[in-house]
């Protein structure tokens, strides 16, 4: 299974060697001079790359956004989720997290019937838990102290922070690739049923 840098990465030329060394070494010696071409503009790059080289992984969270978005079965689901939050007494400003055990968890949660199915069975491995905005800033203000670029948990931070709980959900969808995680923060409309 193909297994691109987490988002956003670290450090794009390196990720974009990785991609190169693994999946078109005979190209790996031309990076440089496309690094060169595309300086200042490495992560636009690099998302390139890893739709060409590992587009399953680059389709996976668009299908979960546009199932949890569109199909009025599982947005009940979530809006399930969310009602369940409300009744523990959660702030309703507030991030719901999908934290996925495996990469294979994601194609699960993109697959309507799969997913549906499984989750009427408790046959997901799935943890499913819930920040208010309270909890969320502290944890994410630690995040930003840590070495590197974690500039998706801001990104999280801000769409918590601003989002309609009314008309809107916020999420964030996560799963481990290898030694990093594969995170995505998607806000997800409240259909009518």
């Amino acid at each position: 299974m193909c297994q691109p840098p987490k988002e956003p990465p670290v450090d794009a030329a390196a990720a974009i060697k990785q991609l190169y060394a693994r999946h078109d070494p005979d190209k790996l010696n031309e990076v440089d001079a496309l690094l060169t071409k595309f300086k200042g503009r490495e992560a636009q790059l690099l998302a390139a790359v890893t739709a060409k080289y590992c587009p399953d992984d680059v389709d996976r969270f668009a299908r979960i956004v546009k199932l949890f978005s569109e199909d009025a079965d599982v947005n009940r689901m979530l809006r399930g989720f969310d009602e369940d939050a409300t009744a523990k007494g959660i702030d309703k400003r507030r991030l719901i997290m999908f934290k996925c055990p495996t990469v294979d968890t994601l194609v699960i949660l993109g697959d309507k019937q799969n997913l549906m199915t499984r989750m009427s069975s408790n046959g997901v491995e799935l943890d499913i838990s819930y920040l208010p905005i309270e909890q969320l800033r502290p944890m994410v203000a630690q995040i930003l102290e840590a070495p590197g670029d974690n500039a998706i948990y801001a990104t999280t931070l801000e769409q918590t922070e601003s989002f309609d709980p009314e008309k809107e959900m916020s999420l964030l969808v996560c799963a481990p690739s290898g030694a990093e995680n594969l995170v995505r923060p998607m806000l997800v409309p409240r259909l009518s049923s």
